[in-house]
C-alpha cells in the first residue's frame, strides 16, 4: 500500500547466561519499573481519583437535508424581496447539488429545445434526466414547467405532485401548483395553492396582484 509506514525492529542481542555457582540457587533479579509508567504514590486515604477528561465531541454533520431546511425557514422569515431573492436562490442551489453532469447537459439540452417551442423534445430531455436520478426530485418540478408551457396542466400538476410530497417547503413548486389549477378552472384548489406558497415565500415578486387575479376567478365563478 502506498503510503504505508514500515514499521522496523530492533535486532535483539543475545548473551550467554553466566553459570551459578554450584550448590546455591539463582538470584531472582528485582523486577525493573517501567519507563513508559512511572510509579505514583497511594493517595490518601478518601482522596477521590481525577478523572480523565472526555475529548471534545465533535459538531453533527449537516446534511444536504438540513441546510435546505435553514434556508427554507430563513426565506419565510426574509425582511425584503431582495432578500428573499438571494435565499431563494441559495434554496435552488441545494435542490440541484446532487445532480450529476449528464442530467445537467439533458436540463440544458431541454432548455434549448423549450426556446425553439419544441415542446415534446424538451419533455423527453427531462423525461431521460429523470430516468437517471428519479430521486431529484426538483427534476419532476421542472418538468411539470414544460407540460405548463406546452398547456397539459394535468401532467404538470401530477409531476408537481411528486416533487411536492418529497419537498413540500418549495414555494415555486406551490406557485406553479396555483397556476395549473387556475389553468384548469379549479379557483378553489388554485387559491390554497397560492397561499401555501406565501406562507414560504411572503415576499415573492408580484404576490399581491397574482392574489387578486385568482381571489377574483373564484368570486367570479361563485355568482
Amino acid at each position: 500500500m502506498a503510503g504505508a509506514v514500515l514499521l522496523c525492529t530492533p535486532a535483539l542481542t543475545f548473551l550467554p547466561a553466566r553459570a551459578e555457582p554450584a550448590g546455591k540457587p539463582p538470584v531472582p533479579s528485582p523486577a525493573a519499573p517501567s519507563a513508559a509508567t512511572p510509579a505514583q504514590p497511594p493517595l490518601p486515604a478518601g482522596t477521590a481519583k481525577a478523572k480523565t477528561p472526555a475529548p471534545a465531541s465533535r459538531p453533527p454533520h449537516r446534511t444536504l437535508h438540513d441546510r435546505l431546511m435553514d434556508a427554507e425557514k430563513a426565506l419565510a422569515m426574509a425582511g425584503n424581496e431582495k432578500q428573499a431573492n438571494e435565499i431563494s436562490e441559495r434554496a435552488e442551489a441545494l435542490r440541484s447539488r446532487a445532480l450529476t453532469g449528464s442530467v445537467q447537459m439533458l436540463i440544458s439540452d431541454s432548455h434549448d429545445a423549450l426556446e425553439k417551442h419544441d415542446f415534446q423534445r424538451a419533455q423527453d430531455d427531462l423525461t431521460s434526466a429523470i430516468t437517471i436520478q428519479p430521486d431529484q426530485f426538483i427534476l419532476y418540478r421542472q418538468r411539470a414547467a414544460i407540460r405548463l408551457a406546452a398547456g397539459d396542466s394535468n401532467g404538470a400538476i401530477a409531476d408537481l405532485g411528486v416533487a411536492l410530497q418529497a419537498d413540500p417547503g418549495d414555494p415555486t413548486a406551490w406557485g406553479m401548483l396555483a397556476e395549473a389549477e387556475h389553468d384548469r378552472h379549479e379557483p378553489d384548489a388554485a387559491l390554497r395553492a397560492f397561499r401555501q406558497m406565501l406562507l414560504l415565500n411572503p415576499k415573492s415578486p408580484d404576490s399581491d396582484k397574482q392574489l387578486k387575479t385568482l381571489e377574483k376567478a373564484r368570486d367570479g365563478q361563485q355568482d
